[in-house]
Order: C-alpha cells, then sequence, then structure tokens
C-alpha cells in the first residue's frame, strides 16, 4: 500500500514522468480444435443377480486446442442361485473433429493423444467371481481417409478368487505430425463382472470405474478393501491437443 501510494505521489509531482506497462493479453491459440459430429454409446448387458451404473460419456473442451473425452462406469455380478451372472458396460465413441491452423505462419501442427485409466477392481475369496477391465482403454486418431495416424492404449486387468486390485494407468502422449483438416477420434473401454451360479452367500465382484454414486453401497464388503478411497477421478479419460509444429 505505501508502495503504490508512493508511485502515485511521484507521478503528480511537477516534472515527473510516469510509465505505465500496458498488460499484454493472451495469445490465442495458433492452432484450435472444432469438435465435430459425434456417434457415441454405452451398452449395458447383464444376466443372473447383476448391478450396472454409470455409463456417461462426457465430452469437453477446456481450451480451443484440447478436447476431453471420459467415460465413467460400473459392472457387479453376485451369485444366483439358478444361474450364471454376467454384468458388462461396453463404452464406444466416433467423434469428427477439425483442426484449424489460426495464424498464417503456421504451416503443421502436432497432434498428441494421451490416455490415463482409473478404477477398483474386487472379488470375494468365496464364490468365484471375477471382475475385468474387458475391454482396456484404447484411443485412436484416424484422418479424412480413415487411415490410422495415432493410438494408444492400456493393459488388461483382471481379479478373482479373493484378489482386489486398484488400477491408475498412464500412457504418455503419442504424438503425429497433421496439417489443417478434418480427423476422428475412436474411443473403447469395457468392464465386466461375473459370477458362476452358487447357493453361497458371498459378495459380488465388482469393476468400479466411476465416481459415486454409480456403485450402491450394498454391493460392497463390510471389509471393504478399499475403504476412503477418492473417485472423483474414476474413468477412462483420453486428452487429444493440437499445438504448432
Amino acid at each position: 500500500m505505501k508502495r503504490s501510494l508512493w508511485l502515485l505521489i511521484c507521478c503528480l509531482m511537477p516534472g515527473a514522468s510516469c510509465l505505465l506497462t500496458p498488460v499484454k493479453a493472451a495469445d490465442a491459440s495458433a492452432v484450435s480444435i472444432v469438435v465435430g459430429s459425434r456417434k457415441a454409446s454405452a451398452t449395458p448387458t447383464q444376466q443372473g443377480f447383476t448391478h450396472t451404473g454409470g455409463g456417461n460419456i462426457d465430452v469437453a473442451q477446456p481450451s480451443p486446442d484440447t478436447v476431453v473425452v471420459t467415460m465413467t462406469g460400473v459392472a457387479v455380478a453376485g451369485a444366483h442361485p439358478c444361474k450364471d451372472s454376467t454384468a458388462t458396460l461396453a463404452f464406444d465413441v466416433m467423434q469428427n473433429f477439425e483442426v484449424v491452423l489460426e495464424k498464417p505462419d503456421v504451416k503443421k501442427a502436432k497432434l498428441t493423444v494421451e490416455a490415463r485409466v482409473i478404477g477398483l477392481l474386487r472379488s470375494h475369496v468365496k464364490g468365484g467371481g471375477a471382475a475385468t477391465v474387458a475391454t482396456p482403454g484404447q484411443a485412436t486418431v484416424l484422418d479424412g481417409d480413415n487411415k490410422t495416424l495415432v493410438t494408444v492404449a492400456l493393459p488388461a486387468h483382471s481379479v478373482c478368487g479373493g484378489e482386489n486390485e486398484s488400477v491408475n494407468n498412464r500412457e504418455t502422449p503419442e504424438g503425429v505430425s497433421i496439417k489443417a483438416g478434418k480427423y476422428t477420434l475412436h474411443q473403447a473401454f469395457a468392464l465386466s463382472a461375473t459370477h458362476p451360479r452358487s447357493l453361497k452367500l458371498c459378495k459380488a465382484a465388482s469393476a468400479e470405474f466411476a465416481p459415486d454414486p454409480a456403485l450402491d453401497p450394498l454391493w460392497i464388503s463390510a471389509f471393504e478393501p478399499f475403504h476412503g478411497a477418492a473417485k472423483k477421478d474414476f474413468g477412462f479419460q483420453v486428452t487429444v491437443k493440437a499445438s504448432p509444429e
């Protein structure tokens, strides 16, 4: 406060000069992504004593040069006395987009694709249930001729027989040099939980890759192995970013 007052006095004194440097506005993106048409689905399949939840597909654009696609869902299967139980939740997205070069001196762009998946897999020591990432997260960018330009893929995961696993995978960005034009992002992901027919009282197997409340707590054991886990970032997320080359 004192310094500001001193500068004001100096500027008002006769013969004094005061140079005010204007704040430079942030440069507009040299490359931008224009989101186009989209075909997306999350398909649940259930048999027996099962539950699926979530099934959300969120497409966001936090900045003109970035698109983020997030898939979140849950699949649970417990023991049914008369039949095997199976629950799956399969995601598929075809997102069209256009890369625009906003400045005349920019001739090409670099397109990068980054992927990460966060979630929980649970099984019970009794009953024979299993939980899997049935289709490991994968994303591919195609050009106008349906030619693959860049692909990222995450590893598979599964648990059974009392195993439990906290999954947090990230694939480092894969990049490719491109020209201005139209492209397509194809993204796929699937979860599965199974449990054989049984008369025994045992807890369900679950694949949880969605924030609360997608999975009802009644499906989780009182001895929850991941009690207190932060779930706000659960899901399979792909980030596509364009930058000047």
